[in-house]
């Protein structure tokens, strides 16, 4: 995931790089849009060319970081996802343009029929005073960031370079173009609709050493305890892992006191005068 801590971690990793070109594999399922922005303005100001290279997935906050690149590497097998925000309502996410889109559904009934405000009642009480100007306010900084990136670099000379970008970032943005938060972005959706994008595909070596690098990355995370890497191509590492505690199985359980007796069985309960004692508690050693 992409955090506000990988502003501590990757200027250490690149500072040794030599040269302003740089080639960035990017393996991510997202994370927060203001540290893509940090991230951004440290390559940004560190490299004058980028390639950002998605031999599996980058997405949501990490296909916004691939826009920062002169040229984004992809092949078939690739995907990136689309870039709107999701806000955590009532312990679940929802796209922020959905929950827009819904309030101005819930306007245009109600005002034709508001006799039906019952049934519309208990979700407009899960809004929040400030959610709806937060969802707008959450599209536009990623509208905003995404299309600041590809009008200063991918599309940097072209003389509709500003339109461009923008109707890239609002495509990327718009959550009725995907459906679902999760689907994926393929190479061919990303030239159709201008983004630049080099098939590695069509350079087999270069296809089968970044694939042989990636399977090697998820054969670190899946066999250790690495939840993020951060590495350079100078011997400079940085891993996050987490700690591995292994559970005991549980303790058997101790014996309870006799059950009740049945209806109509004869003789005193448990521990009352004339009846069986109760068993002692058990004692730790």
């Amino acid at each position: 995931m992409i955090g506000l801590r990988d502003k501590d971690y990757l200027p250490d990793v690149t500072s040794t790089i030599p040269g302003d070109v740089v080639d960035l594999i990017l393996q991510s399922p997202g994370g927060v849009a203001e540290a893509a922005e940090t991230l951004v303005a440290h390559l940004r100001s560190r490299f004058r060319d980028i390639r950002v290279f998605v031999p599996g997935t980058a997405k949501s906050a990490a296909t916004m970081l691939a826009m920062c690149a002169n040229q984004i590497v992809m092949d078939e097998s690739s995907e990136l996802g689309p870039t709107d925000p999701q806000m955590f309502i009532n312990g679940r996410f929802s796209p922020a343009g959905a929950i827009l889109k819904q309030f101005e559904l819930a306007q245009q009934t109600l005002k034709g029929n508001p006799s039906i405000m019952p049934a519309w009642l208990p979700v407009l009480q899960m809004y929040g005073p400030s959610l709806l100007l937060e969802c707008q306010h959450h599209l536009d900084l990623s509208r905003s960031l995404v299309s600041s990136w590809l009008e200063q670099y991918m599309f940097a000379g072209l003389n509709d370079a500003a339109e461009r970008a923008k109707r890239v970032a609002g495509w990327l943005a718009e959550d009725n173009n995907f459906l679902t938060h999760n689907r994926r972005v393929t190479i061919k959706a990303l030239e159709e609709n201008g983004v630049r994008v080099f098939d590695m595909g069509e350079n087999p070596a270069l296809q089968e050493a970044v694939r042989d690098l990636y399977f090697a990355m998820m054969a670190t995370f899946d066999g250790t305890g690495a939840v993020k890497l951060v590495e350079s191509s100078e011997g400079k590492t940085l891993a996050v892992t987490v700690q591995q505690v292994a559970i005991s199985p549980s303790q058997p359980l101790q014996p309870g006191p006799p059950a009740l007796p049945a209806p109509g069985q004869q003789g005193p309960l448990p521990g009352l005068p004339g009846g069986p004692a109760l068993p002692s508690p058990p004692r730790s050693p």
